[in-house]
């Protein structure tokens, strides 16, 4: 875990958690980068990488690109004021998805994903607000970061330029980052960051923003599914001498109580909620592994004898666990969808949502519990776990 140095982990998430800004030296100390510059732009690359570059001309004039790049790009880059990003490094770079169980004090299905910046000497991507939480970790070089609490509004922006960059930044923080220093920014805070050398590279371990609408279109999508709110609007008692083309408080006060009605069921909203927690966006659905073919399945007794050999099982990067206490069931969340856990234990279910791998003595313990290993084989045809190298 991340050390929070002056402050202890219960102030971070009561203080400063969606609150405020904390700035935490060395939070990882001994971190080194899995990656290189050189393997980032190799990365950009190929077609199903998200990636940018972010080139400033001026204080006001910077120019978005949008890859996958070719090596012709980077021989056309000037020699400063330049940075690269890749999104999603967590799901392409196992040593990266490492780097999210130092983040462990939060749910892991509040992550989105870890991107990853680049940047020559002046680079950066201007002063901005987010909409989410962001740990900025400086994994190597140094930034210097500034910070502000004003005009974080969606009418302060320079129009005309591709990003959404903040037109008024009154900088109230000013700070200088050295590797293993950790920067955490709540939503609508303003940023802006710029490397002081060559050989700076951030970490932004960034987490989900949930909107109102997002969350409400969402749950109407699962009553839909699940074809579970189907009754019926009852009218008021209508006064005499009515007005026939009015609606009436009384009326809409009818279609208010159907609807509290639904959302007062927590059973369903639970269930709701675990299934939208762990949903994929778009491009990590098209990440998703292949699963085994019916040739390339071996039997049930097969997969144990591998258990048994094999140094452990490590989950798929691009999937998302989740589970829930529901009336005195435990229930397993996997990418959307409300799993079948084949009867396994509430504490292997539990177990399997809160860790990243299972070793091969924690499958072994488990194994007394036939449902266990038959969540595990499903697990492995789909190659959501596969077997630890």
């Amino acid at each position: 875990m991340i050390q929070f140095q002056d402050i202890d982990l219960k102030t971070f998430l009561s203080d400063y958690w969606q609150k405020k800004p904390l700035v935490i030296r060395g939070a990882l100390p001994d971190f080194e980068t899995p990656v290189s510059a050189e393997e980032l732009a190799g990365l950009s690359l190929e077609d199903e990488v998200e990636s940018r570059i972010v080139i400033q001309h001026s204080d006001t004039d910077y120019e978005l690109k949008k890859g996958p790049f070719s090596e012709e790009t980077y021989e056309t880059l000037p020699e400063e004021n330049w940075t690269l990003l890749i999104q999603g490094m967590d799901r392409l770079v196992p040593e990266v998805t490492d780097v999210l169980n130092d983040f462990d004090f939060l749910p892991r299905w509040r992550i989105d994903d870890i991107m990853i910046s680049y940047a020559t000497k002046g680079g950066n991507v201007g002063p901005h607000f987010d909409h989410y939480d962001v740990f900025l970790l400086q994994a190597a070089g140094k930034r210097n970061w500034k910070l502000t609490s004003q005009d974080c509004s969606e009418d302060n922006y320079i129009q005309g330029v591709d990003l959404r960059l903040m037109q008024t930044f009154t900088v109230e923080e000013d700070y200088v980052f050295e590797k293993g220093d950790i920067l955490y920014i709540p939503p609508k805070w303003g940023h802006h960051g710029v490397a002081l050398d060559d050989e700076c590279m951030t970490y932004s371990i960034g987490y989900r923003t949930y909107r109102g609408q997002e969350l409400w279109d969402s749950f109407g999508d699962h009553l839909s599914e699940m074809g579970c709110f189907k009754d019926l609007y009852i009218d008021p008692t209508w006064p005499e001498n009515l007005n026939p083309g009015e609606v009436t408080d009384a009326a809409s006060e009818q279609a208010q109580t159907l609807l509290k009605s639904v959302l007062e069921d927590k059973t369903l909203l639970k269930t709701w909620f675990g299934r939208f927690a762990t949903q994929l966006d778009q491009v990590a659905a098209q990440q998703l592994p292949e699963p085994l073919t019916e040739e390339e399945t071996p039997d049930i007794e097969d997969f144990m004898g591998a258990l048994q050999v094999e140094p452990g099982l490590v989950k798929d990067p691009v999937c998302r666990f989740a589970y829930a206490e529901i009336d005195g069931n435990t229930q397993l969340y996997i990418n959307g969808a409300v799993w079948d856990s084949f009867g396994a234990s509430a504490q292997f279910i539990a177990q399997l949502a809160n860790q990243s791998f299972l070793t091969q003595d924690e499958i072994m313990l488990a194994g007394d519990n036939e449902g266990n290993i038959k969540l595990l084989f499903d697990l492995w045809k789909l190659q959501y776990l596969i077997f630890i190298e």
